[in-house]
């Protein structure tokens, strides 16, 4: 129970330090089955999470990505998130939480990737 209510700040913290071509494929396994699940969780946000699991290869080659992709240790990685992604308690909050209220105009999504500015009265 306890990992249900940890697991998105956890993830909140994680994921930034994470999010590198330079990481090991395990992680980039376990990241890209966080926004594989996040992508069908929370339907509207799909592009969202797209463009934050491209971000994970940028600058790499095509060859580099499908060879990355095809390690074990990515499959390994993106199997053992699969397995525990269903059981988190409410899973919109905790995609929402993995996105780290990131807004992208539709306009040109890949622009801004800030929070969403609150407007103060």
């Amino acid at each position: 129970m306890r990992v249900r209510a940890v697991f998105p700040c956890l993830m909140a913290v994680l994921l930034p330090h994470l999010a590198q071509a330079s990481a090991p494929a395990g992680e980039l396994g376990a990241l890209q089955a966080v926004f594989d699940f996040c992508s069908k969780t929370d339907p509207g946000q799909k592009k969202d999470f797209e463009l934050l699991a491209d971000s994970m290869f940028a600058g790499l080659s095509p060859t580099r990505i499908a060879a990355i992709r095809k390690s074990s240790e990515y499959e390994r990685g993106y199997r053992m998130l699969t397995s525990v992604l269903p059981g988190v308690h409410d899973p919109v909050q905790a995609c929402r939480a993995v996105s780290g209220g990131h807004h992208f105009p539709s306009s040109d999504p890949g622009k801004n990737l800030s929070p969403p500015e609150r407007k103060t009265r």
